[in-house]
């Protein structure tokens, strides 16, 4: 059994076969940057179809979320410098979609668990403890990225950051709203696996870890996509058991 979760992963990896691949930064960066070039709601958006995108083609653990988040900011502030007046408008949207990006992870990882355990399968102990650290951790993560770039950052960027930064502190943050949700479940069903009270019939997955990431990670994907098509498919309805 796997000793390393992550809340998502390359499907291929779920299969068995080897992880795919995550976007390198230098192309997330640049597909933030020209992302910032749309209307408020544009850019919002887009973000958050590129953040969902560059989460769910790696295998990712904590310091590659980082790697993510990191590389997103960056992109977001290169290409809000370029829009004059706009610049905090556009940089703050960016953060917004970043944001629901990672709600939307955190609410598929979620969803994965629900899945698994309509098809009668259940998690390891170890397997839900991890993941439920992972979680915990992520809204953390998000406001440490926010303070760190204000800090590195100078003008206008710095004071959107660094105000982005204490709103986030003070009044917190969509990720942090859909982890709040996830860990209610989560913990119970610590309690149920401690107690041993898995539903009956229900089987631990063999290589658990890579299956919850690719379900995870299908989820994902499925959401971009539906953010940001890369076919005409914009008019489709949105299947009824994939977060919003």
């Amino acid at each position: 059994m796997s000793k390393q979760t992550s809340m998502t992963g390359s499907a291929s990896h779920a299969s068995g076969g080897a992880p795919a691949a995550g976007p390198a930064v230098d192309e997330i960066e640049r597909e933030t940057r020209n992302a910032t070039g749309g209307t408020p709601e544009e850019i919002s958006e887009r973000v958050r179809a590129i953040t969902l995108r560059a989460l769910a083609d790696g295998h990712l653990n904590g310091d590659e979320i980082r790697g993510v988040l990191d590389a997103v900011v960056k992109g977001a502030q290169q290409g809000a410098a370029n829009r004059g007046g706009d610049e905090a408008q556009a940089l703050r949207q960016a953060m917004t979609g970043l944001d629901e990006a990672l709600a939307s992870a955190a609410e598929a990882t979620q969803l994965a668990l629900q899945e698994a355990g309509k098809r009668g399968e259940a998690f390891s102990h170890q397997v839900l403890k991890q993941t439920r650290d992972e979680l915990s951790a992520l809204e953390t993560l998000f406001i440490e990225t926010l303070g760190n770039a204000a800090h590195n950052a100078s003008g206008i960027a710095r004071a959107t950051l660094q105000d982005l930064n204490d709103h986030a502190r003070s009044s917190g943050t969509a990720v942090g709203g859909r982890i709040r949700s996830a860990l209610s479940e989560l913990t119970q069903s610590l309690a149920d696996t401690a107690r041993g009270q898995v539903e009956d019939g229900a089987r631990i997955v063999r290589n658990e870890a890579a299956v919850l990431a690719g379900l995870a990670a299908g989820l994902l994907r499925g959401i971009a996509d539906r953010l940001h098509p890369q076919t005409d498919d914009s008019s489709k309805p949105t299947p009824p058991d994939q977060p919003r």
